[in-house]
C-alpha cells in the first residue's frame, strides 16, 4: 500500500470584511510526498498588492515569494513539483501556476467551464490569468482535465464534489495512520464539519448535530453540499480544511479529526497593526 506524507504550507493571510469587523483567513497549499512523488495541492494566492487592487482586500504574504520560500523551507524548488492538483480555481487557491511550467495541472473539466462562465456571485473569484495559464498548456503532459472521481496514483484519490464550485474536488491521501482528506473550501474551517462540537467552534449549534454547516459561496444547493460533505467523511478518517489556523502542519505525525479546543483559532483576532498597514 502506498503511504504519503502531507505538509501544510501557510502562504499568508487575507483580512476579509465580516460583520463590521475583519475575519482573518490563512491561505494554505499542501505538499504530498511519497513513492518518489512530490505533488502540490493548490498553488495559493497572488501577492497582496495585486489582490487589494482587484478586490480591495488587505492581508499578508502571497505571490511567488511566499510560495517559493515555503517550498525552500522543505528543501524544494518549484521544478521539483511533478503535479499540481487544483481543488478549484478561485484566486486564493490557483494563482502562481506560472512557477510550474513543466508540471501537470490536474483540474476538473467542470471547473474550467465554471471559470469561463461562473455563477454570477463568483465572477470576482475567478481570474483570467489562471484560466489563460491552463489554456496555454499542452495536454496531457501539462494539463489533465478530469470528468468526475479519479485515482491519480495508488494512494491518492480525487473526489468530484460540486458544492462551493461546480468543479470542486477533494484530495484523499493514504497515510500511515489512515486517509486524510484535503477538503479545501468544501468546509474551510472545522466549524463547518463539526458545528455542534465546542472544540470546533465557540458557538456550537445543537440543531446541527449530525449535520454540517455549509458555506454561503456556492454553486449548488445546500442539500447537494451536505451530501458532498457526508461523502467525503465516508471516504476519509480526518479532514484538513483550507482556512483554519489549527490544521495540522505535518501529517500523519499530527493526526486528529477535531482540534482539542478553539484555542489557536485566530479568525476573529485583530491582525497585528504592522501587518495591516
Amino acid at each position: 500500500m502506498s503511504h504519503y506524507r502531507i505538509t501544510s504550507l501557510r502562504l499568508g493571510e487575507l483580512y476579509l470584511p465580516h460583520g463590521g469587523s475583519v475575519m482573518r483567513d490563512p491561505v494554505h497549499c499542501w505538499l504530498v510526498r511519497g513513492d518518489g512523488r512530490t505533488i502540490l495541492v493548490d498553488s495559493g494566492m497572488a501577492d497582496i498588492p495585486t489582490i487589494h487592487k482587484r478586490l480591495r482586500v488587505q492581508g499578508t504574504g502571497g505571490g511567488h515569494p511566499a510560495l517559493v520560500a515555503a517550498l525552500a523551507a522543505e528543501g524544494l524548488t518549484p521544478s521539483d513539483i511533478s503535479h499540481v492538483v487544483l481543488t478549484h480555481m478561485h484566486f486564493d487557491h490557483a494563482d502562481n501556476l506560472d512557477l510550474f511550467p513543466d508540471a501537470c495541472i490536474v483540474v476538473q473539466r467542470a471547473e474550467m467551464l465554471a471559470a469561463v462562465d461562473p455563477v454570477p456571485s463568483q465572477r470576482v473569484f475567478y481570474w483570467r490569468s489562471t484560466l489563460d495559464n491552463l489554456m496555454a498548456r499542452k495536454r496531457p503532459a501539462q494539463l489533465m482535465l478530469l470528468d468526475g472521481d479519479h485515482q491519480l496514483f495508488p494512494g491518492i484519490r480525487l473526489l468530484w464534489v460540486p458544492s462551493h464550485t461546480e468543479g470542486m474536488q477533494v484530495v484523499i491521501v493514504d497515510t500511515a495512520k489512515g486517509k486524510a482528506a484535503i477538503v479545501s473550501d468544501l468546509g474551510d474551517h472545522y466549524r463547518y464539519w463539526f458545528p455542534a462540537d465546542p472544540r470546533a467552534t465557540s458557538h456550537p449549534q445543537r440543531s446541527l448535530t449530525g449535520a454540517y454547516l455549509t458555506g454561503n459561496i456556492r454553486s449548488e444547493s445546500e442539500r447537494d453540499w451536505q451530501r458532498a460533505m457526508r461523502r467525503v467523511q465516508d471516504n476519509s478518517d480526518i479532514v484538513i480544511p483550507a482556512h483554519d489556523f489549527r490544521i495540522p502542519r505535518n501529517i500523519p505525525d499530527e493526526w486528529f479529526a477535531i482540534p482539542d479546543s478553539t484555542d489557536g483559532d485566530l479568525a476573529h483576532e485583530p491582525p497585528e497593526p504592522a501587518a495591516s498597514a
